[in-house]
């Protein structure tokens, strides 16, 4: 007698969840609005393309660079180092390095250069083999250092500034 009881109980809990299933289609069914009318359907999407690449202007991003030093603590290389090959009664030029621009064509660094008695700090931009301001060369640029050749001494300094 326990299991008929049983059995009759799970038919009458699964009739009651199926009555709910049912209600529910209807109801949704009853409250749909096809009566109205409906928005046109959307024109089908354009063909994606790729962006345009933007135009190269160096002058540009060295006045950002100048403007706004993008690495936090830029290296700075001016003070003591700048009087290697200059003559102890002068003025040391002041230097440091502004940013490093990797484009498709070559790498360039910004060296932001103060001269003695000059409230201004102005933007040169060089490549790999030239001249720095305090006689040393500059031999390789690297997206996130520089190595500097100073007399005989390759000198390597990283952009990052490590916290």
């Amino acid at each position: 007698m326990a299991s008929i009881a049983s059995t009759i109980r799970r038919i009458g809990v699964a009739g009651a969840l199926a009555a709910v299933a049912v209600l529910a289609f209807a109801l949704g069914w009853w409250q749909d609005k096809s009566g109205q009318v409906r928005s046109p359907p959307l024109a089908p999407e354009a063909s994606w393309n790729l962006p345009k690449p933007a135009a190269f202007d160096l002058a540009g991003y060295t006045t950002i660079l100048a403007n706004r030093p993008p690495f936090g603590a830029i290296a700075s290389v001016g003070s003591s180092t700048a009087n290697i090959g200059s003559a102890p009664d002068t003025p040391a030029v002041q230097w440091r390095l502004g940013g490093i621009v990797v484009t498709e064509t070559g790498r360039h660094l910004i060296v932001l250069i103060r001269r003695p008695g000059e409230n201004t700090t102005r933007a040169e931009t060089r490549q790999p083999g030239e001249e720095l301001p305090d006689g040393s060369i500059l031999r390789a640029i690297e997206p996130t250092d520089v190595t500097i050749d100073r007399q005989g001494t390759i000198v390597r300094i990283k952009m990052f500034a490590q916290s």
